[in-house]
């Protein structure tokens, strides 16, 4: 039976990475199939009267990624810091940084989501591409930088 990996620095740092990698590209690939959808026009808008709904959500999701973000790039540098120093980083500190990085970046992709369900309900293109494109931007903030 396979013991648990350890949470180390060089995992945190590789992991990090490939989680980033992965929700940005979430990002994108809900821009394509937003264009992809709009191109075929199946469909007639389902709810049109959320339209108001939806887009003051996206607008509260955008303040709730910056929310964590100070607290994300403390830890980032206290790692980074300690990585640089040769100092082992503790567990503790590892998994808090994962989990705001995690949580984060779930936040940075709440209005490209929402983009996507404004577009099926409601079949507003533009503003449904503003909303995954802000997503996508937002994202760069919790770019991982352990060096």
């Amino acid at each position: 039976m396979n013991k648990p990996q350890q949470l180390n620095d060089t995992h945190i740092k590789n992991n990090s990475k490939i989680l980033w990698f992965g929700m940005l590209a979430s990002s994108l690939m809900l821009l394509v199939a937003v264009f992809y959808m709009d191109k075929l026009q199946l469909q007639e808008p389902i709810l049109p009267d959320l339209k108001n709904i939806l887009v003051g959500i996206c607008v509260l999701s955008i303040p709730l990624s910056l929310l964590l973000l100070g607290r994300f790039k403390r830890h980032q540098h206290k790692i980074r810091d300690n990585i640089q120093l040769g100092i082992d980083n503790t567990s503790n500190d590892l998994q808090t940084y994962i989990t705001y990085l995690i949580i984060g970046m779930s936040l940075c992709n709440l209005p490209a989501m929402l983009g996507l369900v404004l577009y099926i309900l409601v079949i507003d293109l533009y503003l449904s591409l503003f909303f995954i494109v802000i997503s996508f931007f937002l994202g760069f903030l919790y770019k991982p930088d352990l060096k």
